[in-house]
């Protein structure tokens, strides 16, 4: 069976063309998951960008709204909503030799409990947790 799945990495536009590019039909590698406890970005330093509402699971449907932010230095973070819970953070750092702040990486609420629990890749793909389906 094929679900939709959320790319993580994001691209340099915040249209819903980009957002189209993030979705692909396949399975989880649920190997490539890392597990622990994450914290989402602080936000002071950001700028909202845009919004956008995607489909986060495949159905056709655009439950998942994406709001995009970038700082000064060309940070980008997102986030992913669905059904008025964040479910997600995309947390990006234009270029390797500039990854000082650790980042590079998603982490996700895999149980909507307002901990986000596990972490991906930039290039690893993910989707919205069952709880919210």
């Amino acid at each position: 069976m094929q679900i939709g799945l959320i790319k993580a990495r994001p691209l340099a536009s915040a249209s819903l063309a980009t957002m189209a590019l993030y979705l692909a039909l396949c399975n989880t590698d649920a190997a490539a998951i890392e597990t622990g406890i994450y914290q989402p970005p602080d936000l002071s330093r950001f700028l909202l960008i845009s919004g956008e509402d995607a489909d986060g699971d495949g159905d056709g449907i655009k439950e998942t709204h994406v709001v995009h932010y970038q700082d000064v230095a060309g940070d980008k973070v997102f986030s992913m909503t669905t059904k008025d819970r964040v479910w997600a953070w995309s947390m990006e750092t234009p270029g390797e030799e500039n990854a000082e702040s650790g980042w590079n990486y998603v982490i996700r609420d895999s149980n909507c409990d307002g901990v986000f629990d596990e972490k991906y890749q930039l290039d690893e793909e993910f989707q919205v947790p069952d709880c919210l389906k």
